[in-house]
């Protein structure tokens, strides 16, 4: 009887655990007083359909896995936490074979299964990411293959990898749900920041505040202005910053108006590294288009400037 019992109880820790390595269940961060807390990793998540997204956040120091979906964001819930194993050496990535796993603002892009990658090192799937992103390739930071993958139930979570964010197969299995590939971000921190609402308010106010006065520049062509919105290191595979301020007089003499609008973004930040993500309406005189931008941008002595701007065109 009571080695029944003692295996009985074996099996009933096991599955408990199991279930709580993959538990999820909408929370919503709150501090000892109760008060609701947002992550200050995500000031907005658009509704605006060709951006509208989901968002992961990853803590390395509490090794857990937050999911935010986009229709729960405003307030202020986390819809899933799940633990995760990272790389077996502390710190930032910043070389390749240092073992440690990146902070930053990532997009996951392929999803990859078994018999394309082995089971045994990565579980039912995996999904890889843009490290180096933008603001790594400024930082001369090198290396690949950080991915967000899964290892089977018989592999422990703190045996520390390569540098990648690692899941149970049932916890990926669930984020998968909410993943769109090209848009869903990944952010790593080595601890998520969570703000108050009146503290993430105005963290997300300063940033919008910053965007609708970029745009509202070039619209009235005030160059000199609006060009200061740009840091010195600014590159672009055509321009830097003295010639892309020459590209935008050329411009201004060309045609007499200019009229950009710009969708709700999506707001992703940490620490001094920001990424504005808007769906962008351009017309003057002589041309118009419509595109998805994305502004890097950083903070250099406490004000906003682009390192660099992507656009993709897309049909009404």
């Amino acid at each position: 009887m009571n080695l029944l019992r003692l295996n009985f109880f074996i099996l009933t820790f096991f599955v408990f655990a199991t279930y709580s390595e993959a538990q999820t269940e909408i929370v919503a961060p709150q501090d000892s007083s109760g008060v609701i807390k947002r992550p200050s990793e995500i000031l907005n998540l658009s509704e605006e359909k060709l951006i509208q997204t989901n968002a992961l956040l990853a803590d390395k120091t509490s090794r857990q896995l937050y999911m935010m979906q986009n229709s729960n964001f405003s307030s202020g819930q986390t819809d899933s936490v799940f633990d995760i194993d990272i790389g077996k050496n502390d710190g930032n990535k910043t070389k390749r074979d240092d073992k440690k796993t990146p902070e930053g603002i990532y997009v996951l892009q392929q999803k990859k299964t078994p018999p394309e990658i082995p089971f045994q090192l990565y579980g039912t799937m995996a999904f890889t990411t843009n490290y180096p992103n933008v603001f790594d390739k400024f930082e001369n930071k090198t290396g690949s293959g950080i991915w967000l993958h899964s290892v089977p139930d018989n592999v422990a979570l703190n045996r520390g990898s390569k540098g990648c964010v690692v899941l149970r197969n049932d916890a990926i299995k669930k984020v998968e749900q909410h993943i769109s590939l090209n848009k869903t971000l990944m952010i790593i921190n080595n601890q998520i920041h969570w703000l108050t609402s009146d503290e993430h308010d105005k963290k997300k106010t300063e940033a919008m505040t910053w965007l609708n006065t970029w745009k509202d520049l070039w619209e009235k062509q005030d160059l000199q202005a609006y060009i200061d919105n740009y840091s010195d290191q600014f590159s672009d595979p055509n321009y830097n910053k003295i010639s892309w301020l020459k590209h935008k007089e050329s411009l201004k003499e060309k045609y007499k108006y200019v009229k950009v609008n710009l969708s709700a973004p999506n707001i992703f930040s940490l620490k001094d590294q920001y990424l504005f993500q808007f769906v962008q309406d351009y017309e003057s005189d002589g041309h118009k288009d419509k595109g998805i931008k994305n502004l890097y941008v950083v903070q250099e002595k406490g004000k906003f400037k682009i390192l660099r701007e992507e656009w993709v065109a897309v049909n009404d």
